[in-house]
């Protein structure tokens, strides 16, 4: 029987078209993949692919990871040994997607800039009390997980990241973003579940090109007329805040297709004039 893939060799197969169901059967190539730090010495400087978030713990961060030039994809998930990154880090040139999540990590070293071919990166679980600033010079990332870390306020690195489509802040302690996080126009997906919000950032408004915008969980009671100005915004996440109104125009949204406000405070009044905006013809979810 096959053994079945980890959590982050599963995420790398199906980028290649390795997994079958919806994925493609057959990829263009295969990486070469280690899942110990004895399979990749014995593979060599060809390795691309390092997985040891189910090796057995480290000992101590493992130097000889520098010398895998043509890494594109490591994984330290639940490994301590990766709380104090070395500078060597930066040398890793190819390095497309990285997880560092469960690991305890703190900061990242100043050589992190370095990273500039990086388009995953995954940073939950950490406990990080502040925004790493190398991460603003990593301008081709996609993917940034910053999930149930302890982030009370983001720097204005975070504008930095203009090729950002996916940023994940759930479960912090955010009661704002900075303006220049109006910067991101490529994120289309914007997860800010479970922080300490009491409006809608206005950095948020300027994201164009924002699809999804998940604010479940906060203490929003009320939503700016401007967010129903937003072009591409297609699911909205409010459940569980005390919302007692939804701006008047809402009707408006011609790309409005799932609205979540269960556990909110909306009167039936409110939920009714919703309901009436968006005829049967116009299919939205609507989960009061």
């Amino acid at each position: 029987m096959n053994k079945p893939l980890s959590p982050f060799l599963a995420l790398a197969a199906a980028s290649l078209g390795l997994v079958s169901g919806c994925f493609p059967q057959a990829a263009p190539d295969k990486l070469v993949t280690a899942t110990s730090l004895e399979e990749a010495a014995r593979l060599g400087a060809g390795v691309e692919c390092l997985d040891l978030s189910t090796a057995p713990r480290l000992a101590a961060f493992p130097e000889g990871i520098a010398a895998h030039a043509a890494l594109r994809k490591l994984s330290l998930r639940g490994q301590p040994a990766a709380a104090a990154l070395p500078a060597a880090i930066g040398s890793l040139a190819a390095l497309e997607s990285l997880d560092l999540a469960e690991t305890g990590l703190k900061s990242l070293p100043d050589a992190f800039a370095a990273l500039s071919g990086l388009r995953h990166l995954y940073l939950s679980d950490n406990g990080i009390t502040n925004f790493p600033a190398p991460l603003g010079a990593l301008k081709d990332l996609t993917y940034l997980n910053l999930d149930r870390n302890a982030l009370a306020a983001l720097s204005p690195d975070i504008g930095g990241l203009a090729g950002l489509k996916w940023l994940r802040l759930n479960h912090n302690r955010l009661a704002d973003l900075p303006p220049e996080a109006a910067q991101l126009k490529n994120v289309k997906r914007l997860y800010l579940r479970g922080n300490a919000l009491e409006k809608l950032p206005e950095a948020v408004l300027g994201m164009t090109a924002l699809e999804e915008l998940d604010l479940g969980a906060n203490r929003i009671a009320e939503l700016p007329e401007a967010i129903v100005d937003m072009p591409n915004l297609h699911r909205i996440d409010l459940d569980g805040n005390p919302l007692v109104k939804l701006p008047e125009g809402i009707g408006r949204m011609k790309k409005l297709r799932w609205l979540v406000v269960n556990n909110c405070q909306l009167p039936v009044e409110e939920q009714q004039r919703v309901r009436q905006l968006f005829p049967d013809k116009v299919k939205v979810h609507i989960a009061f």
